[in-house]
């Protein structure tokens, strides 16, 4: 255990000298012929303004008499407020007076500007000011005249209140951090000679308790506090005990980067997680859901592990996913005590398009729903989409697309769509709901979608490509989800949009043919018609209000067409 240490210098004052007699005289030069080396010997001046070092005996409670037997009596006031002891003499000699900390052998002084001496006449009283309200805290009180005996008085020790020095004691502690690799290591300079217990304990955030973790129990040796084999982190701190008081002590929260990094992305139905250490660790994984504990792991479990290297070292963990909605926890598995990161990926971001994601669904459920929506189709009849639809029917675009650069243009789409319709008009799709899609599941949330389109009197737009072109062959067993959903939305309410220099209508298989069909962007005044919006056609539409807005849309649209026919033809250059 470490304590403050404090320089001391001795000052010697000049007072009234008084002659020495022959005896002390002759004392001095036998001393010095026998040993023949100069001795300083001591002094008899007293300053009666800072009597910091003489020769004084602790006080005696049985003494009585001369002030040679006993110690001066005095009286003491706690005054809180501010932050200092009165200390009252009777009626006699002066007397010096202190506060100092005790430890075993002595009783420290408290630091500069705290460590004053005072003088106090009989009859009187002085204010002696405290940093810290300590246990140790005593107070200490002399004669001026030489090899007088002390009183001290050490009231804070056992008292009865002593919940109330509980903040000094914790502000009084200076904690050093020297935690490093895997090791936790805290310091701890005192004021007083306290056993502090300590043990580790875990944040949810910087705002949150500190909860304690089991069996973490950190042992003492010297005022040092050592754990090996933890996961360093800002959130993983120690909590000290004194009595009823605690108080949480984290390492590293001046800002030092973690050990370790982890990053996740996506890649068709698998999750790629990019791990990077600067020492050599291991790594597990697994799946958790909502409504499970942090703590909790799943089954089953994957692991990595990590070599070291002179820079952060770089290796990946690709995991399959089980069900949508998921999240994933990573921790270390190389040391006794981690704290576990949970990650949720976007769906949004995703290789596959949401209607791939719909036709690998759940084949039994959508048969089922293909003979309930087929009967409700028969009893549903409605106007044509261009007999004027009025008010603010939804639109439903659902699309197949399986690259970055078709998103893009899925979502310009979107864009043009909700700018061309206005009027309040709801444009819906997935790319814009991916929170919704990842909380609920693809097939809940297309569902919904298609119920809401259908109680509304909206239209689905199905953008079609060549990769969904395979998917609408009677004879593929992925056939079933795709027929249910065209079951499901009525012909009246189902258009189908293409973009020409992406699909050929020989791309169009013959089950989808019979619908209304509108290639993008030549027939783009009919598509808002059917939609029914006022058409524009593209050449007149400069004279509308946000004209420029929608002219903008229309060329961003163009250019991602372009450059999705670009990647196309190099990936097929590239088979």
């Amino acid at each position: 255990m470490q304590r403050y240490k404090k320089s001391y210098k001795f000052k010697f004052c000049q007072g009234h000298r008084m002659p020495a007699s022959p005896q002390r005289k002759l004392l001095d030069s036998r001393v010095q012929s026998e040993k023949g080396l100069p001795i300083s010997t001591p002094t008899l001046n007293v300053s009666r303004k800072r009597l910091r070092y003489r020769r004084t005996q602790p006080s005696d409670p049985g003494a009585v008499g001369s002030l040679r037997r006993g110690g001066p009596e005095f009286t003491f006031e706690l005054l809180p407020v501010a932050q200092a002891i009165r200390v009252t003499i009777p009626l006699g000699p002066e007397v010096s007076v202190r506060l100092c900390h005790q430890w075993a052998l002595e009783c420290e002084e408290l630091s500069s500007p705290f460590d004053a001496q005072k003088t106090v006449a009989g009859g009187h009283t002085e204010d002696l000011s405290y940093e810290f309200l300590l246990p140790c805290l005593c107070i200490e009180a002399a004669y001026l005249q030489k090899d007088t005996v002390r009183s001290k008085k050490c009231p804070f020790q056992n008292w009865p209140e002593a919940e109330a020095y509980a903040p000094n004691l914790w502000k009084s502690v200076h904690f050093t951090d020297h935690s490093q690799h895997n090791r936790m290591v805290m310091a701890l300079t005192l004021h007083c000679p306290l056993k502090l217990e300590a043990s580790l304990c875990q944040r949810q955030d910087q705002h949150s308790l500190c909860e304690d973790l089991p069996n973490a129990t950190v042992q003492e040796s010297e005022g040092w506090y050592v754990w090996e084999k933890v996961d360093l982190h800002p959130l993983l701190c120690f909590k000290f005990y004194f009595e009823n008081s605690s108080h949480v002590e984290c390492p590293h929260q001046s800002g030092s980067l973690p050990s370790w990094n982890v990053s996740a992305a996506t890649q068709a139905q698998q999750l790629i997680l990019h791990f990077s250490s600067r020492t050599s660790a291991s790594f597990s994984a697994t799946w958790s859901y909502p409504g499970l504990e942090l703590d909790t792991a799943m089954s089953p479990v994957y692991s990595i592990s990590q070599a070291q290297g002179p820079d952060p070292v770089t290796v990946d963990l690709i995991i399959p996913f089980l069900r949508p909605g998921g999240c994933i926890l990573v921790w270390r598995t190389d040391v006794q005590f981690a704290r576990k990161r949970l990650l949720c990926p976007s769906v949004s971001h995703r290789r596959l398009g949401l209607l791939t994601l719909v036709l690998l669904g759940l084949s039994i459920f959508l048969g089922v729903v293909l003979v309930l929506t087929c009967r409700r189709r028969r009893l549903l009849s409605g106007p044509a989409p261009s007999s004027g639809l009025g008010g603010a029917q939804p639109v439903l675009l659902l699309h197949a697309a399986d690259s970055e650069a078709q998103r893009r243009l899925v979502g310009a789409l979107a864009e043009l769509l909700r700018a061309a319709l206005g009027g309040g008009r709801d444009v819906i799709v997935d790319l814009w709901e991916g929170t919704r899609v990842a909380q609920v599941g693809p097939l809940p949330w297309l569902w919904a979608a298609r119920a809401r389109v259908a109680r509304e009197r909206g239209i689905v737009l199905l953008l079609w490509s060549p990769v969904g072109r395979s998917l609408t062959s009677e004879s593929d067993p992925r056939t079933t989800p795709l027929r249910a959903l065209l079951c499901a939305a009525p012909r009246p309410l189902l258009l189908l949009i293409y973009f020409s220099r992406l699909c050929a209508k020989g791309d169009i298989p013959r089950s989808l043919r019979a619908l209304p069909r509108y290639r993008l962007l030549r027939d783009w005044p009919h598509l808002l018609g059917a939609l029914g919006a006022r058409p524009c056609p593209l050449a007149t539409c400069g004279g509308l209000p946000g004209a420029g807005h929608l002219r903008s849309r229309l060329e961003l649209c163009r250019q991602l067409e372009l450059e999705a026919q670009r990647l196309e033809l190099e990936a097929q250059l590239a088979r």
